[in-house]
């Protein structure tokens, strides 16, 4: 009579419908023993899947109980070799540790008989076996789960904006959650260019998206929100992308725009630092002193508050912002546009664009022929693949940069028509803009105050003795201006004196340049 210690294990359901359930091993090791004449001291039970002896709980309970009560057990048993491992080399290394202790492995269903050489064999094939019914069955999945993905379907966890679902075939789809909506508007977002990926992140976070810089980046560059998938490549099989069959969260030409600026053929703009509406010059103002940059704030005083720009602390330079606002709009009025001259520039604009509209026209038909050229060569390859001339893959990647390629076609062509569409209205409205300056300054908005002071001022602006100047000002604004002012005062031919624009910059060599 021998002391044994019996190990049931079961992972899954399948096999436990299969007959090998916890209940069913504990019955059939314990007859076993009860003919055999063998002492049962302890029996462990598994139910946790694992693919190596070092991640089961219970099995390090019973190294720890052999090692504890060493010399007390000399058997190992278990129904059948699948339930003592399906890797066989971890079986192997464990059989002959086991040993090393003076235990002897073995299964009731499947016995061997390692005194005997030629048995060897047998444990080799009920050892490699369940390995093998393993790789199958893993290889089965993987190639169900590409067919499925290669008609179109989702067949692993939701991506964020999709649930998990099942269609009417009780086949998995992919169906949109609320998350969807935040998704669209990140795509929106950062197509325009103006967001920092990770700032963009943290907005739509405080928006209620919740994720990480990781996963984010990832999520502007998965082609399932625009209702395709990336099926990888396997072996001998490239990679490709495939329609889906899901409703798509944002349209192929935004997903596109957004791939274009993660690869930088967009330039992101940067953003104006936010200020208040009192202080609109804050930013782009430097001290006459020092050459630093000129911040501002409120003051309380008698009768409210009071708002200054000023230097650093250390620098003197301080004064209100009523008198550098009214100072400002004064200073416009004198770089505006005189009427008749307003007028002959728009004239002249107008005849330029009629003379241009040719060539838009011109471009226009030559990249909707592009874009048809494209959907011909499509519409061929798709003929050699039904003819089996031409190799489905290389079919799939065809379509795949053909399809891009149009997208970016049909967005050029958006733009042009667009621009043609505008393009008179937007002359019409700068004219009127530059004709009067101050009247547009006074009643815009505080962005769109500082837009108009850091276009037609690039460097930045001192104020001091209740004067403006500029180290560079816009070159063609202050040609245009200077145009203007000898266009009202040059009535007969008289010689032009342009010293009259000292006050707008301060000529090179008389003061040094700000570095800011």
């Amino acid at each position: 009579m021998a002391n044994v210690v019996i190990y049931t294990r079961v992972s899954t359901d399948e096999q436990a419908a299969k007959g090998t359930s916890l209940p069913y091993q504990k019955e059939r090791l314990e007859q076993f023993c009860q003919y055999s004449g063998d002492n049962v001291v302890m029996c462990f039970t598994e139910d946790y899947s694992a693919k190596n002896f070092d991640d089961r709980p219970e099995f390090k309970k019973v190294l720890e109980f052999l090692k504890s009560n060493k010399g007390l057990v000399t058997k190992l048993l278990i129904v059948r070799w699948d339930r003592f491992s399906r890797n066989a080399p971890e079986a192997y290394r464990m059989i002959d540790k086991l040993a090393k202790m003076g235990v002897e492995v073995n299964a009731v269903e499947q016995p061997i008989d390692l005194r005997v050489p030629e048995q060897k064999i047998m444990l080799s094939f009920y050892l490699s076996l369940p390995e093998v019914e393993n790789d199958r069955r893993a290889l089965n999945t993987l190639n169900g789960m590409r067919k499925n993905m290669k008609e179109g379907r989702w067949v692993s966890t939701a991506p964020i904006g999709y649930k998990n679902a099942r269609d009417a075939f009780n086949k998995p789809i992919l169906v949109k959650t609320e998350a969807a909506n935040l998704i669209k508007k990140a795509f929106e977002y950062y197509a325009t260019a103006t967001w920092q990926i990770d700032v963009l992140r943290k907005e739509m976070n405080k928006q209620g998206l919740n994720i990480g810089k990781n996963q984010f980046w990832a999520l502007l560059r998965n082609p399932v929100y625009c209702g395709k998938i990336r099926v990888k490549a396997y072996r001998d099989e490239p990679e490709e992308i495939v329609l889906g069959i899901h409703e798509p969260i944002v349209s192929q030409e935004l997903f596109y725009e957004v791939q274009n600026v993660l690869d930088g053929k967009k330039t992101i703009k940067a953003k104006q630092s936010k200020t208040r509406d009192e202080l609109p010059m804050r930013g782009y103002l430097v001290c006459s002193c020092c050459g630093k940059n000129l911040t501002g704030s409120a003051s309380n005083g008698n009768g409210g508050k009071y708002f200054y720009y000023h230097c650093q602390p250390g620098c003197k330079e301080r004064y209100k912002t009523d008198v550098a606002h009214k100072t400002f709009e004064n200073w416009l009025s004198d770089i505006s546009f005189k009427p008749e001259v307003a007028q002959l520039y728009l004239a002249i604009m107008e005849d330029v664009f009629k003379t241009n509209e040719g060539d838009r026209d011109s471009e226009i038909k030559r990249l909707e022929a592009e874009y048809n050229k494209k959907l011909a060569t499509m519409d061929k390859a798709a003929e050699k693949l039904v003819n089996d001339e031409l190799d489905k893959y290389a079919y799939k990647r065809l379509k795949e940069n053909l399809s891009k390629e149009c997208s970016e076609i049909r967005l050029r062509i958006d733009e042009l028509k667009r621009a043609e569409s505008g393009f008179m209205e937007y002359c019409k409205y700068g004219v009127s803009l530059l004709s009067n300056l101050p009247t547009y300054y006074s009643n815009a908005t505080l962005e769109g105050k500082q837009k108009m002071i850091g276009l037609i001022f690039p460097e930045k602006l001192v104020f001091e003795n209740n004067t403006y100047r500029t180290t560079q000002p816009n070159e063609l604004l202050t040609l245009l201006c200077s145009v203007g002012a000898d266009f009202a005062e040059n009535k007969k031919g008289q010689e032009v004196n342009n010293n009259n624009l000292s006050y707008v910059v301060v000529p090179p060599g008389i003061e040094p340049e700000f570095t800011v």
